[in-house]
């Protein structure tokens, strides 16, 4: 491929532009003519295998929260109800996933949910892994324990 200075630029603003959704992925240019930065591609790989399997606490995940909920608070409806989120948890690892406990999910617009994705990301250094999340409302949980066999519930 001929280059330039601005190649990079270009190619990498190409592949943000038409691979958007795996904006968390880590890219890495190499030559297979020259076999530059070749080397760099395990370093990444096991960056990636580590955040993959990264545990975070109970506690920190609800200090991201409170964060990033005190600089951008959930939108409001126009009928005034707001969403509110209560508290966060890590439930697994690979990929991590997180619950976090809202009043009502559908009051948390997919916008809000990339922010708080985002928040999660810029704050515990999730990079190079997809991270899933589950938001869960009270009123579900309510009913749950309410139920008398929740084994059979769907």
């Amino acid at each position: 491929m001929e280059k330039d200075s601005y190649t990079i630029y270009d190619f990498d603003h190409q592949i943000a532009a038409r691979l958007n959704f795996l904006a968390w992925a880590k890219r890495l240019y190499v030559s297979a003519k020259t076999g530059q930065r070749v080397t760099k591609i395990l370093e990444l790989v096991n960056q990636a295998v580590e955040q993959h399997r990264r545990r975070v606490s109970t506690s920190v995940v609800n200090e991201v929260l409170t964060e990033a909920t005190q600089w951008h608070t959930p939108p409001t409806t126009r009928q005034g109800r707001q969403g509110r989120i209560y508290y966060g948890t890590q439930v697994t690892v690979r990929p991590p996933s997180f619950t976090l406990f809202v009043n009502d999910p559908h009051l948390i617009k997919d916008n809000y949910r990339r922010y708080i994705e985002r928040q999660f990301r810029e704050n515990l250094g999730f990079e190079g892994t997809p991270l899933r999340f589950f938001w869960r409302g009270k009123a579900m949980g309510d009913l749950e324990r309410r139920s008398a066999n929740r084994a059979t519930k769907v």
